[in-house]
């Protein structure tokens, strides 16, 4: 008993120690426990069936049993030494009565062989019903796991109708725009698209994400504020969409596993949804002027995380210090120095489109001559404002000088 008492102590003390280990132990038990309980209600049954088969009446061997009746018969009625006694007429009722007999053991049989005939039919019916029970909750478990994904799985398109009112441009003047977002299962927001001038653009927009999704065409940089962001391109490396900011690159990589993996399963939301933007009236008639004798200035700046990644990016200020434009990131020092260039040389071909936000700001886009997009300004309340932003870029890129931030150590 001690012997016991003492392996109890150290297998408790085990368990305690090793949770996990305990755990599947105990789920080891349970199932075994189950598999008994299954195992014995099947031979119960099993049994139950044979001694309902065997209480049923069994049709008798009259085959065997007519033979011995009828010489117990002959040898009462034909003893040969008194032949002169017997009555010819008690010979007849004997010979009449196993006729009888024989006539009438038939017709017992049948009878018996019919009722066994309904009870093996009442079987075979009850044993067919029970299979085929058996089949349809076997296919009833089964289907729902094929034929029925978990809806809440599912993510969704939604498309929005950006409706502006600018009462700068008139009263009854009115803009609209669409852009889309693909939300997650619990209603986050992964990605943003760009504007379209159409729904059916927006549409064929979708088709366009989730075709560069499933190539996995995803960038990840790093916002001004010094945070993640994952971007979505195009073949030829053209912007499609922007996702969110995230803290680290661990959650940012995350989102894009998630994007990935609800893009193709998100169906597509029909009701569009209307986000009205009122634009207030401008009452500032004064415009910036800039002493055009001081020039602006490009500077190079770096961006360092804490997990050692390292980025590139411009920006374009005016002679008052008033920021024009800020680049996308680089990876290297000399990758932004030759995306200044870049810059000057579309700045000059005018290659600058304006566009509404979701916010209902303008914002000015500078494209390269194939429709590719370098670079997104400020966000202005007005278009004037905006246009006026387009022309004070033109004014100070060309023969603004190049200046690095303290930070920033050329390395190539």
């Amino acid at each position: 008993m001690d012997f016991i008492k003492q392996f109890i102590k150290k297998l408790l003390a085990y368990f305690s120690a090793n949770p996990a280990f305990a755990f599947v132990v105990i789920a080891c038990c349970v199932f075994i426990a189950i598999l008994l309980v299954v195992v014995v209600t099947l031979v119960c049954k099993t049994k139950k069936a044979q001694k309902l088969l065997a209480e049923q009446p069994t049709q008798p061997d009259w085959s065997t049993a007519t033979p011995v009746e009828q010489t117990e018969t002959t040898e009462t009625i034909e003893p040969v030494e008194n032949t002169e006694t017997v009555e010819p007429t008690k010979e007849v009722e004997t010979i009449e009565t196993t006729e009888t007999v024989e006539e009438a053991e038939p017709t017992k049989t049948t009878e018996t062989v019919q009722e066994e005939t309904v009870v093996e039919e009442k079987l075979v019916e009850k044993t067919e019903k029970a299979v085929n029970k058996a089949k349809k909750e076997e296919k009833t478990e089964k289907e729902p796991v094929k034929k029925a994904p978990n809806k809440r799985y599912n993510g969704k398109w939604t498309i929005w109708r950006l409706i502006t009112k600018d009462e700068n441009l008139g009263a009854d003047h009115v803009e609209e725009a669409y852009f889309f977002e693909l939300l997650a299962s619990n209603g986050e927001k992964l990605l943003s698209s760009e504007e379209y001038t159409s729904y059916n653009g927006a549409v064929k927009g979708i088709e366009t994400h989730k075709t560069n999704i499933l190539k996995n065409n995803f960038r990840i940089g790093l916002s001004k504020k010094g945070e993640y962001i994952f971007k979505l391109l195009t073949g030829k490396n053209t912007l499609l969409c922007t996702g969110e900011n995230y803290p680290t690159k661990l959650r940012c990589e995350n989102a894009i596993e998630s994007t990935k993996r609800f893009a193709q399963t998100a169906v597509l939301d029909e009701n569009v949804h209307d986000l009205v933007v009122q634009i207030p009236l401008d009452t500032e008639e004064e415009t910036v002027e800039y002493d055009q004798t001081i020039l602006g200035k490009w500077i190079i700046s770096k961006m360092s995380t804490n997990e050692g990644d390292e980025f590139y990016y411009f920006e374009l200020f005016a002679s008052n210090g008033e920021k024009l434009l800020a680049s996308e990131e680089y990876t290297s020092y000399s990758g932004a120095l030759n995306g200044i260039n870049t810059h000057k040389n579309n700045i000059e071909k005018d290659n600058f489109r304006i566009s509404l936000t979701k916010r209902g700001d303008y914002i000015y886009k500078l494209l390269t001559s194939n429709g590719q997009l370098l670079c997104l300004g400020e966000h202005y309340k007005t278009r004037r404002r905006c246009e006026s932003a387009v022309e004070s870029v033109k004014r100070f890129a060309k023969n603004s000088p190049v200046l690095t931030a303290a930070n920033v150590v050329p390395k190539d």
